[in-house]
This record gives structure tokens, sequence and C-alpha cells, in this order.
């Protein structure tokens, strides 16, 4: 089986996408010594994937080929011609919910993350909005089979984007869980000392600072309120690389008069994230949405205690092992940063359940289930070929 991937819309490795395709990629070339793999992809990003096998084959493209207009032609124009230059028998779209083609000329898998644009108003501007919530639900349709990274995305997939729930499989993402571990405690702490000033305890929160959609506004308020009724000595660390509305964000913590109390991290060097969640004293995950949450499995196994919105994919990855909140009620995310802080009772209990239930989920396992997804295609599509004849 030779298998196409367009390697596009990964952030550069800012964003769980990225950490997604990087772990499938690096995973399924050792799954079978008969496959091969052919990712198109920007010049940029070699570095990033860091692929090295002789069944692996990169094609690159100019950097500007992924400004996101130009992609998107890209995809539409160009893609399905370099599938049948290369002979590929199948293609897999491992970042469906923001690349995809009306046609490939062959059979095509792709994961859809989630469907955020269809949750949050005013997520992009008006260009991708239509985009995104018109001709991306419409593509993802014509794909053979759907990956969904959660059982919330997959009924997004069927009750909005109207994606035959036949065609979706749900693959849970995984965690680099051997990075993560309570005993860096101790040199988590350190490093926010010395790195980022950081002396008292911490709150910290790992997501790109994007708004309204991550709703680091809710959560500085909720901190700025907690702040004023209790006197807590901690500071709220918001670790991730500006985005969309990032002023906004910024403006808010001088709003509610906590800027000293808070420090923006900026993006956090892959190397500095396990200490930095085993440092904290809680994890807070406040998204008004999201496809599945790598991050709250990173925390849990890195021995950190966390809450977390009550919506989407949320509960699905916490399950009992964290609070639960509505994202929308600053009064409800303050009381949860309170219990966490106050109850040490319940803070042990839920690192015990947080440890456990992230060892659920493994990239290991989500690398073999894909894998198993593009062969049963390749295999239906190989009889199909077969009874034509």
């Amino acid at each position: 089986m030779k298998v196409g991937i367009s390697a596009f819309a990964g952030d550069g490795g800012k964003s769980g996408i990225s950490q997604y395709m990087k772990h499938i990629f690096k995973r399924l070339p050792g799954l079978s010594e008969e496959d091969e793999y052919i990712l198109f992809m920007s010049k940029s990003d070699q570095h990033f994937f860091e692929l090295d096998h002789p069944r692996v084959k990169v094609v690159t493209v100019a950097d500007w080929v992924s400004k996101p207009v130009i992609n998107i032609l890209w995809h539409a124009l160009i893609l399905p011609l370099a599938l049948a230059r290369h002979q590929c028998d199948i293609v897999f779209m491992p970042a469906a919910n923001r690349r995809l083609s009306w046609w490939y000329g062959i059979p095509s898998v792709g994961t859809v993350h989630d469907l955020s644009q269809l949750h949050i108003p005013g997520k992009y501007d008006a260009f991708r909005m239509v985009y995104a919530t018109r001709l991306l639900p419409a593509m993802m349709r014509k794909l053979t089979h759907v990956i969904s990274v959660s059982h919330s995305t997959r009924r997004d997939l069927t009750n909005h984007a109207h994606v035959d729930d036949a065609t979706i499989e749900v693959v849970y993402n995984g965690a680099d869980l051997d990075r993560y571990s309570p005993t860096l405690r101790t040199k988590g702490q350190k490093l926010a000392r010395q790195k980022y000033g950081i002396e008292e305890p911490y709150i910290l929160y790992t997501a790109r600072l994007e708004h309204p959609g991550k709703n680091h506004v809710g959560l500085l308020k909720a901190f700025a309120d907690l702040k004023q009724k209790t006197g807590i000595p901690h500071k709220l660390v918001l670790s991730g690389s500006p985005w969309y509305g990032a002023d906004t964000i910024y403006a808010a913590a001088h709003e509610y008069g906590i800027e000293d109390s808070v420090c923006f991290t900026g993006f956090v060097a892959d190397e500095d994230l396990p200490p930095l969640y085993a440092g904290a004293d809680l994890f807070a995950f406040p998204s008004l949405f999201e496809g599945f949450g790598i991050p709250l499995l990173e925390a849990m196994a890195a021995g950190t205690p966390v809450c977390a919105s009550r919506v989407a994919s949320m509960p699905e990855v916490v399950r009992d092992a964290g609070l639960l909140f509505d994202p929308e009620n600053t009064e409800a995310i303050a009381d949860s940063l309170q219990v966490l802080i106050e109850d040490q009772a319940l803070r042990k209990q839920l690192v015990q359940k947080g440890l456990r239930q992230a060892k659920l989920f493994s990239w290991d396992d989500a690398a073999r289930q894909t894998h198993a997804v593009l062969n049963l295609v390749n295999a239906e599509n190989s009889d199909a070929v077969a009874n034509c004849r």
C-alpha cells in the first residue's frame, strides 16, 4: 500500500494537530514492512517532523504554498495530480478539519479533530468562516472514511456536517506519556523561577492565546475574583503563542488589575513542558470547545490535578479524574480553582486518578488504529477494482 499524506496545516509544531501529525507519522512506517508513504509538506516543516525512514519519501514545496488561500487551491488543483504522479493507492488527510480537496482520484481517509467553528461564532475572519462552515463539511462528506478523535467530534460530524456515521471511526489521541512524571515537580518549580521569574505557586493553562475560543478571558476573570476573595498567593501562568484575539487577552489582565499576577510565557519549548506541568499546583483548561484536549492528558500524566470545561470532548478525556465546570460561568471556574487549592485530600485523590486515566491514551494505539483504517479502505478498494474486472 502506497499512502500519500498531506502534511500541511499543522502550525509548525504549535498546535495539538501538529503533535498528532508528528506522532502518527513517526509510527506508521513501523507497522508494516510493505507500506510506503509519500508526504507532501512545506520546506520549513521538515525539521519538525524529522522523518528519516527508507519507506518514507518527503516531497516539499515552497513555504509560500502554506499560506491559507494558496494552500486551499494547492489541495484542490495540485494534490490530485501529485498523488497520481507518485502512484499512490490511498490518501491520508491528517488535518481534515483544515485542509481537504473535492476529489483525489483514489480512496481517501481524513482525521477531523474538531468542528469548533460551528460552536464559536467569529472564530475566524469572514472568509475562513465560510470555508470552515460551508466548504469543509461538504468536502468531509466526500471522504471515503473519516477518523474522529472523540465521540464528541463524531456527533458533530453526523449532526452538523451530515457525514454518514457508518464511515466514521473514533480513534483517540494520545500523549507522549514517558516524558511526563510527578518526579519532575522540583525541576519544574526551578524552571519557573529561573526562566520566568515565578517564585510563587502557580496555576497553569497551556493553549495558544486565541480569543474567544480558548476562554483565557473567562479564566482571568475567575482568577481575579478568587484573588480578591481569598488572597491566594498563586500566579496564573498562560503558556502559548499569540493567536487571533491575543490583544483582548492581554487587555483583560490589565482591566482586572492582575497584570503582576499573570505570566505570559509565549511558546514553551517542547523540553520545558513536562517540568512546567509537574511544577504547577493545578492545571486549568477552560476552553469553550475542544475536539480532544491533549494538554489534559499531559497534565494528568505529570501528576498535576486538573479542572476543565464540562463541554464537548473534555468530559471524555477527564472522566472522574478532575473537576468539571461550566466554562461560561466565571464563578464556577473560580470555585473549581479554590477547591483544588484548598482540599488536599481531593488533590491527592485526583492526582492518582489522573495518572491512571492518562495511561488509557496512547500514540501507539492511535497509530495502530489509524493504520487499520487505511488498510481497510485500501483493501475494500482493491476488492472493488478486482470485482470490476
